[in-house]
Formats: structure tokens, C-alpha cells, sequence
């Protein structure tokens, strides 16, 4: 139980560090954001953080429910946020891609990649303000 506790909390660690260190690396760029990063670390908060949910509340104290859920809550909204950039980022790119295999010349359109910006904000800002509840809500 203690090895699963440990494992699940390491986990847990690495999912926070591939999303906030995505977020403070690129928050001023304006394109090629990496939606795939954010993905896999909210994925890793998501699942390791119902794990540890489940070990605590197999434990024999009290967890803080109104905490966890609120955490968890923002965790969803975290995920779906990178999930959408993911998949329109995905789009954009693939469309980019028939176009010139077509014999188009494209040009790098940076317009159309700011409207993922939103998405990027959101996923990396609420995963940082999860972080701050996490430290300090006792």
C-alpha cells in the first residue's frame, strides 16, 4: 500500500511538472504550442489523482472533501482544455498538409494558431492555480 501510495504521488509529481513546465516555457509564444505535452501530464494528474483519492479515502483519516473535489474539478477542465487544443491543433496541421500536397504554397498563418492560445492559457493557468490549492488549502 505504501509502494502504491509512493508510486501513485510520483506519478502525480510528473504530471504537474510536464504541465506547468509547458505553460512557463511557452506562455509567450504565439504558435506551435505543445498541446501534446498538456494532454499527457493532465492525464497522468487525472488518473494518479483518483488514485490517491481512493488510497485516502481507504485510509483511516478523514480526507478533505470539498478539496479534492474542487482539485478534481479543475483537473476535468484542465484535461478537456488540452484535449480541444490537442484535436484543433491536430486539424490545422493536417489540413496544412493536404493543402500542400495539393501543390498549394501555405503560408505559416499565425492567425489561426492564436485561437488555440485560449486553450493553452486555460489548461496551463488552472493547472497552476491546482498547484496553489494543492500547497496551500490544509
Amino acid at each position: 500500500m505504501d509502494f502504491l501510495h509512493s508510486l501513485l504521488l510520483a506519478a502525480h509529481f510528473v504530471g504537474v511538472s510536464m504541465l506547468v513546465g509547458t505553460f512557463v516555457l511557452q506562455m509567450r509564444t504565439r504558435a506551435n504550442h505543445a498541446f501534446w505535452a498538456l494532454l499527457i501530464g493532465a492525464s497522468l494528474q487525472l488518473v494518479s489523482g483518483v488514485g490517491l483519492y481512493g488510497l485516502a479515502m481507504a485510509g483511516d483519516d478523514e480526507p478533505n472533501h470539498m478539496k479534492l473535489g474542487i482539485k478534481t474539478l479543475i483537473a476535468l477542465v484542465v484535461f478537456v482544455a488540452a484535449l480541444v487544443g490537442f484535436l484543433r491543433q491536430r486539424a490545422i496541421r493536417a489540413e496544412r498538409a493536404t493543402l500542400t500536397a495539393n501543390g498549394a504554397n501555405v503560408v505559416a498563418d499565425v492567425s489561426i494558431e492564436r485561437k488555440l492560445g485560449p486553450f493553452f492559457h486555460t489548461a496551463g493557468g488552472l493547472a497552476v492555480v491546482n498547484l496553489l490549492i494543492a500547497v496551500f488549502w490544509r
